[in-house]
This record gives C-alpha cells, sequence and structure tokens, in this order.
C-alpha cells in the first residue's frame, strides 16, 4: 500500500504537503478524493446544505478560519454525509458530538473538538478557492490524508 511519503517521492513537482495538523474523529483515519470546497467561520449553514446533497464520493473541505469557539460538523450533520455518499470530511475548524462521530464509517478530520454550535445565519460560500495549512485548494483539486498528514493535488495521482 502506498502512503503519503511514498506519494510525496514520487510527486515532488505535483503536490503541496499541507502543514496543519488535524485530527481524526470517523472511524477512518484516511480518505482519498476530489475536493468540493467551502468557507465559513461561524456558520455552518453552508455545511449542512453541501453535506445534504449527493457527494458523488467527493470530500467536503471546509475553511472554518481555525474558528474554535464554534463546531462546523456534529453527528447529525455527518450522519447526513454518510447517508448522501460523501467520501470525508476535512475542517480547517472544529467538530462536535466526538462520541458518536468515532461510530461513523466515515473519514472526518478537524482540528479539535468544541462542545458549542454555530449560529445559523446562511452565511458562507461554496465552490471557491480556500487556502489554508500552506496550502491553496480549489473544487476538482485531490486530496489525501492518511497518519503521516495530508497532502493537495491537482488531479489524481498514480498509486
Amino acid at each position: 500500500m502506498m502512503t503519503l511519503p511514498d506519494l510525496s517521492d514520487k510527486y515532488p513537482d505535483q503536490i503541496q504537503i499541507g502543514k496543519l495538523t488535524l485530527k481524526p474523529y470517523g472511524r477512518k483515519g484516511s480518505m482519498i478524493g476530489e475536493i468540493y470546497t467551502v468557507s465559513c467561520s461561524d456558520d455552518n449553514s453552508i455545511v449542512k446544505s453541501v453535506l445534504s446533497r449527493d457527494g458523488q464520493n467527493k470530500i467536503l473541505v471546509i475553511d472554518a478560519s481555525g474558528v474554535s469557539h464554534a463546531s462546523m460538523v456534529g453527528d447529525q450533520i455527518a450522519e447526513s454525509a454518510l447517508k448522501n455518499n460523501w467520501a470525508g470530511i476535512f475542517v480547517n475548524g472544529y467538530v462536535r458530538d466526538v462520541e458518536i462521530l468515532r461510530t461513523l464509517d466515515l473519514p472526518i478530520f478537524a482540528r479539535g473538538s468544541v462542545a458549542q454550535k454555530t449560529d445559523k445565519q446562511d452565511h458562507g460560500f461554496e465552490d471557491i478557492m480556500i487556502s489554508f495549512g500552506s496550502t491553496i485548494m480549489h473544487s476538482g483539486n485531490w486530496l489525501y490524508v492518511d497518519e503521516n498528514g495530508w497532502l493537495v493535488a491537482d488531479t489524481k495521482l498514480k498509486f
């Protein structure tokens, strides 16, 4: 099985290495998939809306600007993502209901956990360029995550 260090060695000029540590919260500790982006900080309305649609086995990458006082994903939103064929959730922010998230067959990575939910004001943007962890991401890029960290590529890499 090829790991992120192997991909990093094989494709050094085609990848961006993530420089931000995110922790696993779902049952699965790795994921590979096409990215779909959202940006929101104090309001996860757009996260809930996007994950209620068919994910076509994509990974939702959420740039919540690292906000630590409110959760972007909880058990209900994660269960909706699983039901709607999302391959994973990757959050530059926080999650909650971690005891339930750990039981879901869905990779979820985030900075940490916090009990507080967000205000729902219908703020946020989807399918836009986002940047965190020394990477720039667009919908359609590919995300690779395992125990070694994460990386972003413009296209699907061959193992």
